[in-house]
């Protein structure tokens, strides 16, 4: 309890600095004040708490106008610089949890990194087949005719056969890239030559089939 007390001393001091500071009333930012709670003095950072429904108030504390304005008060009253963090909760506990769960989205965000990383070759193959397949289809003007629309059809899902078949030597282990981006390219192709999907898809498992697969 004595932290407890020790912190919310350190908070009502702050707020007397910060009238100090002021040149004019800020009635939002002190109804902000009072709707926080101070939950804990991890390092440098002065985390504060608010009950549920009640961040829209208390965000005022942290918008970008104030922050500098509070954090300044509470250094001077602590003695050293520190950081605010605003977070949902009025228990101490309420910021382990939030440190947990921006301990997991930043393991989920190093890991798409790596993903994005390990898959970049693959990628850049299927973005050029697409930018590709673009050209293949505006290279003629002659597209009003039936005929050269299928040349160019079938050109195209000879592009389609080859990129997949250099991404997946790139990386054979980026299954879900592969499928995704074979099946946004298939998508192209029935954009571009005005034919449904499933018929582009179905035409392009007898390019495979021809070749062996």
């Amino acid at each position: 309890m004595a932290e407890e007390r020790d912190l919310n001393e350190i908070w009502r001091e702050a707020r007397e600095v910060v009238i100090g500071l002021l040149d004019r009333a800020d009635r939002q930012l002190f109804d902000a004040w009072e709707a926080v709670k101070p939950l804990v003095l991890d390092g440098d950072t002065f985390v504060l708490g608010v009950a549920p429904g009640g961040m829209a108030v208390a965000s005022r504390l942290t918008s970008t106008a104030r922050r500098p304005l509070v954090s300044q008060a509470v250094s001077q009253v602590i003695g050293r610089p520190v950081q605010l963090e605003l977070i949902e909760g009025t228990e101490p506990e309420a910021w382990e949890r939030e440190k947990e769960r921006r301990a997991r989205r930043e393991q989920m965000a190093e890991e798409r990194g790596r993903v994005a990383r390990q898959t970049a070759g693959a990628r850049a193959v299927w973005a050029e087949l697409y930018e590709q397949l673009s050209k293949i289809f505006g290279a003629s003007r002659e597209r009003r005719f039936a005929t050269v629309r299928a040349e160019r059809f079938a050109e195209a899902l000879r592009a389609v056969r080859e990129a997949e078949q250099k991404a997946r030597e790139v990386d054979p282990d980026a299954e879900d890239v592969h499928e995704h981006q074979l099946n946004r390219n298939l998508e192209r192709i029935a954009t571009l030559a005005d034919v449904p999907a499933t018929v582009v898809a179905i035409e392009y498992s007898r390019v495979r089939s021809a070749k062996g697969e």
